[in-house]
């Protein structure tokens, strides 16, 4: 989500969570570091891509050693492969995603590609969150499904596939467009508590001088009865 000056057109155009490549962008941290995975979590190679970290309420660092330096295994979550917003040109492919070694969650740098954060929720957990972000735009690869996101409205549906083609069907209740300074995000990436799917992307105003979106907007949807 990082971005030169396209052009002010197009970036007017965009008018749009949460991720960032290299110098500055769209970072999904407004609340600090992402929380700490569990060590027992199956360990994926990460993209090179990180969000930049924000300052905000403290919450647990992370502890990418045990993770990368063979923890035991636990077993394998399932990792939804797709995503797709009924609605709304939203139909894209997932890559699994970690933490970077600053603390911050790694994104996926091709903006038709989202990254599901592996240390969350799977498919078939009946608990927790399942915390899915890309880039809103990339001057490499242009403008990205989720820049769609905040168009988004409660009852939408969203779907996500699994490897086998099983879906998982989830409700939107609710689209944010919040300061990054304000999201606290240690309640975003929580492992336990209902299940829930949350989606992040930049949005907002772009600062020209510090090449980053000014907000992030989040999705947040409970599953389909």
């Amino acid at each position: 989500m990082s971005k030169s000056p396209l052009s002010l057109r197009v970036l007017a155009v965009i008018g749009t969570i949460v991720v960032g490549v290299g110098l500055g962008g769209c970072s999904a941290q407004a609340a600090g570091v992402v929380p700490a995975p569990d060590a027992s979590t199956p360990a994926q190679q990460p993209t090179p891509t990180t969000i930049p970290t924000l300052t905000s309420p403290p919450v647990p660092s992370v502890p990418i050693g045990d993770a990368r330096l063979g923890a035991t295994p636990a077993p394998t979550v399932l990792a939804p492969t797709r995503i797709a917003v009924d609605g709304l040109p939203v139909d894209m492919p997932l890559e699994p995603v970690g933490v970077a070694d600053d603390g911050t969650m790694e994104l996926v740098p091709d903006t038709d590609v989202a990254g599901w954060y592996r240390f969350g929720a799977g498919l078939d957990e009946p608990d927790g969150t399942i915390v899915i972000a890309a880039h809103v735009d990339s001057l490499t690869y242009g403008l990205g499904p989720f820049a769609e996101l905040k168009k988004a409205q409660p009852g939408q549906t969203v779907r996500l596939t699994a490897p086998d083609g099983s879906e998982r069907a989830f409700v939107i209740g609710s689209v944010e467009t919040t300061d990054k300074t304000a999201v606290d995000l240690s309640s975003v990436f929580v492992r336990d508590g209902p299940p829930r799917l949350v989606l992040i992307t930049c949005g907002g105003d772009f600062d020209y001088d510090t090449r980053h979106y000014l907000s992030n907007v989040v999705v947040t949807a409970e599953p389909a009865p």
